[in-house]
């Protein structure tokens, strides 16, 4: 994500190069996203990522950020006490990934903990619809993790998020989930657009 943009042809050999992988999986690759509106597939001519590519990402970050919101709302009604106390504990290697600077481990943290609250709501249809989105963002919540500040502050509104459902405000816990969310879509997409002006002004 940030790599291709809007209009760009999208050429299958170049991808495999680039990628270190045969021309299959890419074929099959461009097949999914044509489906999902964002990659343009024009005959005789080839594939191009869509134009409206930009306005899809956000508005899936959007979505994702209300089903976290009622997910939430609904796991911290319904999670017990050992659950709850499983969100500490991701927290607490999250912030001492923070300071090791282990990006790696803190990421696989901040997965956990979602995954937590998500399979706390005994909800298969909103955990499957949340799966098919979260599969959707995966490389945007990689670049947001990227970013020192973002690492930072997102660790900070996780561990809000964690006291309003330590609390059982579910209003609370909604409602800073959503916000976290938000603002992390809002601020990596600003970056992606400054660094893409930067990389045309350059």
């Amino acid at each position: 994500m940030g790599h291709l943009k809007p209009g760009e042809h999208l050429k299958e050999r170049d991808l495999s190069e680039k990628m270190g992988i045969s021309t299959t999986p890419i074929k099959e690759a461009i097949r999914v996203l044509s489906y999902e509106g964002l990659v343009d597939s024009i005959p005789r001519k080839g594939n191009f990522v869509s134009e409206f590519v930009d306005t899809s990402i956000e508005e899936i970050l959007m979505l994702r950020a209300k089903l976290e919101g009622f997910s939430t709302r609904l796991a911290t009604k319904k999670m017990t006490e050992e659950e709850i106390n499983s969100l500490k504990k991701y927290i607490d290697i999250m912030e001492e990934c923070l300071s090791n600077n282990d990006l790696d481990r803190l990421t696989e943290a901040n997965s956990n903990f979602h995954n937590k609250i998500r399979s706390s709501t005994r909800n298969p249809l909103i955990y499957n619809m949340l799966k098919n989105v979260i599969q959707f963002d995966h490389s945007f919540r990689k670049r947001a993790l990227s970013y020192d500040k973002e690492v930072e502050l997102g660790v900070k509104e996780h561990r809000l998020i964690y006291e309003a459902i330590k609390e059982r405000d579910s209003d609370l816990a909604e409602e800073r989930i959503v916000k976290h969310i938000e603002r992390t879509a809002i601020n990596v997409l600003k970056n992606l657009d400054d660094n893409g002006s930067k990389n045309q002004d350059e």
